[in-house]
């Protein structure tokens, strides 16, 4: 009869259809097939479905009656396995509350200072390496602030750089703080830490690597 198929289109009747056709479509394949179509509650809370988000539409809001919208939440609160490849295209970032994160950073290269809270980061020749902290170990450049919380991003596409020449690798600048430099530091004592490579004015691949001493 074809009802079983969720993809059987009912076919329509005609000026030639009798009473009976009609009885018989309306009882063997209309009701029929609408008893098959059953819709259940998506269960999202508390199951390891949490990250998706549903919702189901109706004739009031959302997507059209009769449809569920499925897509990915912002927040996915457990871990993820992917199996295969794992293609990013954009950045790869991390929040990091801290007990002291000064406005003005955005856009900077930080470090985690000796009370938990973020710091410009420096390749300076003095006072980097000392205790307390050790000021020219970049976590990341700073993407936004809300409150004490910041977005860091640590590797990947940014694009929040100004100035640059396409194709080139930047450097911890000794000389402003937070700041990349095209120039390898090259002074004694100064801190060689690469950061990013360019792919144009504006945008960078972050590759943080380790820090080394001229």
């Amino acid at each position: 009869m074809g009802v079983e198929d969720n993809k059987y289109q009912i076919p329509n009747l005609d000026s030639n259809t009798s009473f009976f056709d009609w009885y018989t479509k309306e009882n063997d394949e209309i009701i029929s097939k609408l008893n098959k179509s059953t819709l259940y509650d998506v269960d999202i809370t508390g199951s390891l479905s949490q990250g998706i988000s549903a919702e189901v539409g109706t004739t009031l809001a959302g997507p059209t009656a009769g449809f569920v919208s499925l897509g990915v939440g912002d927040t996915i609160p457990h871990g993820v396995t992917v199996q295969g490849n794992f293609c990013v295209t954009g950045s790869i970032c991390f929040h990091h509350t801290a007990t002291a994160a000064t406005a003005g950073l955005t856009g900077y290269f930080v470090c985690v200072d000796s009370v938990g809270g973020i710091t410009t980061s420096s390749a300076a020749a003095t006072g980097v390496t000392n205790a307390p902290f050790h000021k020219n170990e970049t976590i990341g450049v700073v993407e936004s602030i809300t409150g004490n919380t910041m977005k860091i991003v640590n590797s990947g596409l940014f694009s929040g750089f100004i100035g640059l020449t396409a194709g080139q690798a930047y450097y911890l600048d000794p000389e402003v703080a937070g700041g990349y430099t095209l120039n390898m530091p090259s002074t004694s004592a100064q801190t060689k830490k690469r950061l990013f490579v360019s792919l144009n004015a504006t945008e960078g691949i972050v590759e943080i690597g380790d820090s080394s001493t001229v």
